[in-house]
């Protein structure tokens, strides 16, 4: 569906399932996971997957879900950011945002009662509801002192993504059952 050769795709989607937790079963949604992120946003398989090899161990590990991981790389592709970029910027924001987020009054809670972390996309939309109480200059410093020089742009890219973007990058990822499938008909009938 991607046009990538198989064997970077098998790399990408066994790797990445690895780091997960995830199995040889759910290697069709983790397909259309990428199919659908890579189609609705401004980057390829072939670049999450470079992104996936930096990010994913981590993402797996706070049990932060494939889902919620494509959707935070989609935006940040978005803003130009791309590749092994965003994987090292996320796997920084990731670790930067285990023990809770203070931006300005506001303390975001990342964790659930039961000491497990919350789902990266309502953190980082909490995130986005208290960055937006604060001035340009706040938003600067809360930024760096939360995540850190290096991955600043990367998380200002994730605060800034526009309400209609994360709309549509979170719809197409919730329904992506058989985009792969879809994607790789569609450039089937079109080779010739």
């Amino acid at each position: 569906a991607s046009g990538e050769d198989l064997a970077a795709t098998s790399d990408i989607v066994t790797d990445a399932l690895t780091a997960f937790g995830l199995t040889a079963k759910d290697s069709g949604h983790f397909a259309d996971i990428l199919a659908a992120a890579s189609s609705n946003a401004n980057t390829n398989v072939g670049m999450m997957g470079e992104t996936f090899k930096y990010c994913a161990p981590i993402a797996g590990a706070l049990g932060f879900s494939a889902e919620d991981t494509a959707e935070a790389i989609g935006l940040m592709a978005n803003a130009g950011i791309k590749s092994s970029q965003v994987g090292t910027s996320l796997r920084s924001i990731m670790n930067n945002l285990t023990g809770g987020a203070a931006l300005g009054d506001v303390t975001i809670a990342t964790t659930n009662a039961d000491g497990s972390m919350r789902g990266l996309s309502d953190i980082l939309a909490d995130c986005r509801g208290a960055f937006s109480q604060l001035s340009e200059s706040e938003k600067a410093n809360a930024a760096e002192s939360l995540v850190g020089k290096n991955a600043m742009s990367s998380f200002l890219a994730l605060m800034n993504a526009a309400p209609a973007d994360i709309a549509k990058l979170t719809g197409a990822i919730d329904n992506c059952d058989g985009a792969s499938a879809k994607m790789a008909d569609t450039m089937q009938d079109n080779l010739a």
